[in-house]
C-alpha cells in the first residue's frame, strides 16, 4: 500500500512538472515565431536574428549553471526552493509580457529579453532537482521521461503554432504564454510539498569528494552530451526539413516535422524499464549506435514512408539518450550537488543549441551533404567511445 501510494505521488509530481515544461517550452516557441516581427518593429535587420537567438542560448547556459549552484546552496541551508522558483518564474512571465510593447525600443527590448531568459532558467534545471527528492523510490530516468513529455508536445506543436499564429498581433500570444508560465510555475511549490516528511532534506550531508579522475570523467561526459545534442540540433532544425522536402510537397511539411517528437515521446515512456534492467551505460550505448544507424537511413531514404519511420525511430532513441543523461547527472550529484550537475547538463544542451544557431548564422547550412551526415558522424563517434568504455570496464 505504501509503495503504491509512493509511486502515485512520484508520478503526480512528474506530471505536474511536465505541465510546467510544456508551457515554458511553448513560450519559447511563441518567442521564436514572433521575434522577426518584433525586431522589424525596432528597425533591427533580420540577419541578426540567428545571432540574437544564439546569445539567448549563451545566457541560458550561464544562468542554468548559476541556478543549479544556487539551488544546491538553498537545499544545504534547509530552505525550500519552490517559492524562490515561483518568484523567478513570475519575473520571467512579466518580462515576456512586456516584450511586444518594448519592440520599438531596441535597447530596452534586448535588456528585457535578457531578463526573461535568465529568470526563465528557474524552469530548466531546478525542476529536475525537485524530482531528485523522489529518486529513492523511483528511477530518475523514468520521472524525467514524464517531465520531458512537456518538451515533446511543445516541439511537436511548434510547426502548427507557426501556421496558426501567422498574422496575429504578438501581444495576445505573449500574454497567454506569460499567464500560462506564471500559473503553471505554482506547481513547483506543490511538488516540493509532496515530499513526505519521512524524507527531509539532509542537513548535515556533505557533497562527496570528487577526485581528479572523477572530474575528468564528468568533463568527458559533458563533451559527449555536447556532441549528441549538437547532432540532434542539426538534424531536427536543419536536416529534417531538407530531407522531407526531397520526398514530399512543401505544403505537408508542418505535418511531417513533428514525427521526430512523436518517436521521442515513445522513447521517454519506455526508457525507464531498460535503465532499471540494464543500466544507464548500456542504454546510452544502444541508443547511440541505433540512433546513428537510423540517422544514416534518414539521410539516404528514397521513399517517404521509410523517411518518416527513420525520423520516428531517431526521436525514439534521442528520448533514451536524454533521459539516461539526466538520470545520470541527478544520481551523480546526490545528495547536495544535484543542482550543479543538472545545471551543467542543461548549460551544455544550451551550448549545443547556440553552436547550431551559430552554424546557421555563418551560412554553413549550404554545406550540403556534409551537413546532412554531420549528426551521423558525431553520434557514431560517441557510440564508439561508449562501446569502448563499456568494454574496458568489464
Amino acid at each position: 500500500m505504501n509503495t503504491t501510494s509512493s509511486f502515485s505521488r512520484d508520478s503526480r509530481a512528474a506530471w505536474l512538472l511536465a505541465g510546467v515544461e510544456l508551457f515554458f517550452s511553448l513560450s519559447w516557441v511563441v518567442y521564436v515565431i514572433f521575434l522577426p516581427e518584433l525586431l522589424q518593429r525596432g528597425g533591427v535587420d533580420k540577419r541578426y536574428l540567428p545571432w540574437l537567438l544564439a546569445a539567448d542560448q549563451l545566457l541560458f547556459a550561464l544562468a542554468d549553471w548559476s541556478m543549479g549552484v544556487a539551488v544546491d546552496r538553498a537545499r544545504a541551508a534547509l530552505r525550500r526552493i519552490g517559492p524562490m522558483l515561483v518568484l523567478l518564474s513570475a519575473v520571467s512571465a512579466l518580462a515576456m509580457l512586456l516584450l511586444p510593447w518594448l519592440a520599438g525600443m531596441p535597447m530596452l527590448f534586448l535588456l528585457m529579453t535578457g531578463l526573461w531568459v535568465v529568470t526563465s532558467s528557474a524552469l530548466r534545471a531546478p525542476p529536475y532537482v525537485l524530482l531528485s527528492r523522489y529518486a529513492g523510490r523511483s528511477s530518475v530516468a523514468g520521472l524525467a521521461g514524464i517531465q520531458l513529455l512537456g518538451l515533446a508536445v511543445a516541439s511537436a506543436l511548434a510547426p502548427y503554432l507557426g501556421m496558426l499564429l501567422k498574422g496575429v498581433d504578438p501581444a495576445l500570444p505573449f500574454l497567454f504564454s506569460a499567464l500560462a508560465v506564471g500559473l503553471s510555475a505554482s506547481a513547483l511549490v506543490y511538488v516540493e510539498r509532496l515530499q513526505p516528511p519521512s524524507q527531509p532534506i539532509v542537513a548535515d550531508a556533505q557533497p562527496a569528494r570528487v577526485g581528479a579522475a572523477g572530474r575528468r570523467g564528468w568533463a568527458w561526459l559533458l563533451l559527449l552530451v555536447l556532441l549528441l545534442a549538437f547532432g540532434q540540433q542539426v538534424h531536427t532544425a536543419i536536416n529534417a526539413a531538407a530531407q522531407f522536402r526531397r520526398l514530399a510537397d512543401p505544403e505537408v511539411l508542418p505535418w511531417l516535422l513533428p514525427v521526430f517528437w512523436v518517436g521521442f515521446s515513445f522513447g521517454l515512456l519506455l526508457v525507464d524499464r531498460l535503465v532499471r534492467a540494464r543500466g544507464t551505460l548500456w542504454v546510452l550505448q544502444l541508443a547511440c549506435v541505433a540512433g546513428a544507424l537510423t540517422l544514416s537511413v534518414a539521410a539516404i531514404a528514397v521513399a517517404l514512408p521509410l523517411l518518416v519511420l527513420s525520423q520516428i525511430v531517431a526521436g525514439f532513441f534521442w528520448g533514451f539518450i536524454l533521459c539516461a543523461l539526466i538520470g545520470f547527472a541527478v544520481e551523480r550529484g546526490q545528495p547536495l550537488r544535484t543542482g550543479r550537475h543538472t545545471g551543467m547538463l542543461m548549460a551544455t544542451l544550451a551550448v549545443a543549441a547556440m553552436s547550431r544557431l551559430g552554424l546557421t548564422a555563418s551560412g554553413a547550412v549550404a554545406a550540403g551533404s556534409l551537413l546532412e551526415w554531420l549528426p551521423v558522424i558525431v553520434w557514431g563517434l560517441v557510440a564508439v567511445f561508449l562501446v569502448r568504455r563499456g568494454a574496458s570496464s568489464e
